[in-house]
């Protein structure tokens, strides 16, 4: 279990498959996910806000055009090489970079002092070791009329799917996809949080299979001897135009400061 957790994490924080699935969707999807969260983040000019799991920072450099420099961004990641990729991109002074777990973000927090308008986390948080602590601890440095802007995978999932079929999905990359409805709702339901939840699916299409098999190895879940099994699967359910197409979908979850005695 320690090394299959292991290997599971390393590609979680792998600032290399990270962009080659950010690439892909960018090609090959049916929707843009950037567009979408953001006309639903409604982000301001002034505002301060929190990056759980920035990753290489697309969504942070977006962010600090908008929020001027008045605004302040902490952008946090537990990946040094995706830090890197943001810090060679940044030209903004009203971006803060801190590689920091999530995990150990309340620490770093108390120190600072600072509060946010909102804290946003997009296909991040259920990488901590405990997300939940670390929504409720953050939850600390949120402003009275700020919120949480939580992004997280959930069914339909063709390729989760897949995984599971093939008996090569890792408990814990279960664990990922099962995060936004078998833990974030009943805890938010426990705790009377009242929260907006927006479903998003994106369909990719795939005309070679390369691009195919390229977009399953930068997954968590990835299993080498499932490869001729995928090769199948895509060869069998190419449609009428040439295309094998798998969905991808996400839940964005909105909600106020979580209530700390």
């Amino acid at each position: 279990m320690k090394s299959q957790l292991s290997i599971v994490e390393k590609r979680a924080i792998s600032s290399q498959n990270l962009q080659n699935r950010l690439s892909l969707n960018k090609k090959l999807g049916s929707k843009d996910l950037t567009r979408w969260l953001f006309k639903r983040y409604k982000i301001k000019k002034n505002e301060f806000i929190l990056e759980l799991g920035c990753g290489v920072g697309n969504h942070v450099l977006k962010e600090a055009k908008i929020i001027k420099q008045k605004g302040l961004i902490l952008a946090t990641d537990y990946s040094k090489k995706s830090l890197g990729i943001l810090k060679k991109k940044n030209n903004f002074d009203n971006i803060k970079i801190k590689c920091v777990p999530m995990d150990e973000i309340f620490k770093y927090l108390t120190k600072k002092k600072i509060f946010f308008d909102k804290i946003i986390s997009s296909y991040a948080i259920y990488y901590a070791r405990d997300p939940l602590k670390v929504i409720s601890n953050c939850s600390r440095f949120l402003k009275p009329t700020g919120y949480f802007l939580i992004t997280a995978p959930c069914y339909p999932h063709t390729l989760t799917s897949f995984a599971s079929h093939e008996k090569t999905l890792p408990k814990i990359a279960r664990k990922y996809i099962d995060f936004s409805t078998k833990k974030l709702e009943p805890y938010l339901r426990k705790k009377k949080i009242k929260y907006k939840s927006f479903l998003f699916e994106n369909k990719l299409r795939f005309k070679k299979v390369d691009d195919l098999l390229n977009f399953y190895r930068s997954t968590v879940f990835y299993n080498k001897k499932s490869e001729k099994n995928l090769i199948q699967l895509f060869n069998k359910n190419k449609n009428k135009s040439n295309y094998f197409n798998i969905i991808k979908s996400a839940k964005l979850y909105k909600f106020s400061k979580i209530l700390t005695k």
